[in-house]
């Protein structure tokens, strides 16, 4: 085939690889939707084909749920796994349009609860008693806080919990109780026989945070389901949660003697020897009580001629995902509109499937009020248990969400959250530092995209008329929110060629004179990325472009009470005239010394090696 011109083969390859780029754009399956209020929501496309056309889960709030011609409400109710916005999700669950805590809450006690049989979790830890067994505790998850997976994979970040001060965990307790079966012995014409009955059963469960306790007393196992409720948590730092469940059984053995008579066996005597068993089950997990982490944020309230032209936002906090704390958003004056940071939170099945365990037979149990304490042998009843058969089963659990915080953006923006106003706020800067370097794993059938987040120190909003007026973290709870003022002076960014090969910047508040210091100027086209000014308002850079362009950003001197304004210039020089005839003379020269090495030196080399 003839080659192409080459400005036609330029331009076609150009948009072979455009419309490459755009088909690819089309076929990684990622539904990002703005919303007419410019909040991003996410809805993922994987519905579940175990609950049917019509499973009872997600009632979306429709003045929520994103406006598309190719998504209709009903479609969104079938949504199993979503994401919501961080503190104040607007949807309800179930065929009852019940909360997402009382929906979880409400599925964990549709568990099969009975003496005989025992269903657990992958994560579950069980353990065996003397006459209870399968037992275990499980932590599901919190009502009020989080967990992230944000952290290294194998490590106790990865499955962190983030907690507010007042909350409750979600736990499932689970057991079974083995009663061994009644055995007969005759000797001699005598026969002793011996059952077992159980009098009572009941669990007593405790929350430990750090190194407070609270604790929950149930006389049913049904009551095993329930939240465990905590206030006042004060934990600094990450520390450990653990849940605990004792399990106490009133057991009683009862001995039967009968002699053999001419009309059958005729009871002799009956006695009844009653123990209390206890098992102890537990289950732990990191947690990390949020608002006792640090945050420090100001807001600079930047004015020109008495009106608000823009709010700087400085956020100063540790540098770590497990030392921070994270704030979700902030409310302007108006309350119409809202700064919105990287936080959502993601909700999806945390278990595929759960086991059940059954104990056969299932010998009636029976109350006996005349026991009397005594002690048992554990090894005659181990012994008599050693007849009973455990069988198991795989079956599908609850519909037990688990709530993850993800990043759903990588910078805060303007959300509105009524009729939008004249006003035009922008986030214009915002100045991150890295939180970790992974994003929340999801499921691979979710639709749904998560950034590695990122926590803001600075960031810069503009076309604003009104201040913030508070800060809340990820549960929704208020962060304390200083408020400071300066006057923003126009800067005079100059730059001058000082040489050949340099560039002298200097930086001036254009309103007073004064020279700028130990400000940071960004650059394009010099050897340095950024340089900073000296106490005289003065840097000099090298460049390495025939032009140099020079950026500040702004900044606010507190102790002046004055915020500098942004500014750009660009330098340019004359590039070196191109001589041709050098050039032909490089390339003669090369081509020279080719044809000297091809007439001389290789037949030299060829006639050595004869």
């Amino acid at each position: 085939m003839p080659s192409l011109p080459g400005t036609l083969g330029r331009q076609l390859a150009l948009g072979t690889i455009v419309l490459l780029l755009l088909t690819s754009s089309f076929t990684t399956g990622v539904s990002t939707q703005k919303l007419a209020t410019g909040t991003d929501v996410f809805i993922s496309d994987d519905p579940d084909p175990d609950i049917g056309d019509l499973p009872p889960f997600i009632q979306p709030d429709l003045r929520t749920i994103l406006q598309s011609d190719n998504i209709s409400a009903v479609q969104a109710s079938r949504v199993r796994d979503f994401s919501y916005p961080t503190s104040q999700p607007s949807y309800e669950v179930g065929p009852r349009n019940q909360t997402l805590a009382e929906y979880r809450s409400d599925n964990l006690r549709k568990l099969p609860h009975n003496r005989s049989t025992s269903v657990w979790f992958l994560d579950s830890n069980r353990s065996n008693g003397t006459v209870v067994k399968n037992a275990h505790v499980t932590i599901l998850g919190t009502q009020n806080g989080t967990q992230t997976r944000l952290g290294q994979t194998n490590t106790s970040s990865q499955s962190r919990f983030l907690l507010p001060r007042n909350g409750t965990i979600l736990t499932h307790l689970d057991y079974s109780t083995a009663i061994p079966n009644r055995t007969c012995m005759i000797t001699n014409g005598t026969k002793t026989c011996i059952n077992y009955t159980i009098s009572t059963q009941s669990v007593n469960r405790s929350l430990r945070i750090g190194s407070q306790s609270w604790t929950a007393n149930e006389t049913s196992q049904e009551g095993a389901s329930r939240p465990l409720a905590y206030t006042n948590a004060q934990a600094t730092g990450q520390t450990t949660m653990v849940v605990r469940a004792t399990i106490k059984t009133q057991l009683t053995r009862h001995t039967t003697t009968a002699i053999r008579t001419k009309s059958g066996w005729e009871r002799t005597n009956t006695t009844s020897n009653t123990t209390l068993l206890s098992h102890t089950v537990r289950d732990t997990v990191p947690v990390v009580i949020t608002p006792n982490q640090r945050l420090n944020a100001t807001q600079t309230l930047v004015t020109s001629n008495g009106d608000i032209k823009r709010i700087v936002i400085t956020l100063d906090g540790p540098k770590t995902l497990s030392d921070r704390r994270h704030w979700s958003y902030a409310t302007f004056k108006s309350s119409q509109m809202r700064l919105q940071n990287v936080w959502g939170i993601y909700s999806q099945h945390r278990y595929s499937n759960a086991t059940k365990g059954t104990q056969r037979p299932n010998t009636t149990q029976t109350l006996n009020i005349s026991a009397r304490p005594s002690a048992l042998s554990d090894g005659q009843i181990n012994r008599s248990l050693a007849s009973i058969t455990i069988s198991q089963e795989t079956l599908p659990p609850p519909n037990v969400l688990e709530k993850q915080l993800i990043a759903v953006r990588s910078k805060p923006a303007i959300a509105h959250t009524g009729p939008q106003t004249a006003t035009t706020a922008t986030v214009d800067r915002v100045y991150t530092v890295p939180l970790t370097a992974k994003s929340a794993p999801l499921k691979s059938t979710v639709n749904l995209s998560s950034v590695p987040p990122r926590a803001s120190t600075r960031i810069v909003i503009t076309n604003v008329d009104q201040p913030l007026t508070n800060l809340y973290d990820i549960h929704g709870n208020e962060i304390p929110l200083a408020t400071k003022t300066a006057s923003e002076h126009p800067v005079s960014l100059t730059l001058t060629k000082q040489d050949k090969r340099h560039v002298r910047i200097e930086l001036t508040d254009a309103q007073t004179g004064e020279p700028v210091p130990n400000q940071s100027i960004y650059l394009h086209g010099a050897v340095q990325g950024h340089v900073t000014t000296n106490s005289d308002g003065v840097a000099v850079v090298t460049r390495n472009d025939s032009a140099v362009e020079a950026t500040f950003r702004g900044d606010t001197t507190n102790s002046k009470g004055v915020y500098y304004a942004p500014s750009h210039e660009r330098i340019r020089f004359a590039p070196t005239p191109f001589n041709i005839y050098s050039a032909l003379l490089h390339i003669s020269k090369g081509f020279v010394s080719v044809i000297a090495f091809v007439l001389f030196y290789l037949p030299f080399h060829y006639l050595r090696r004869r």
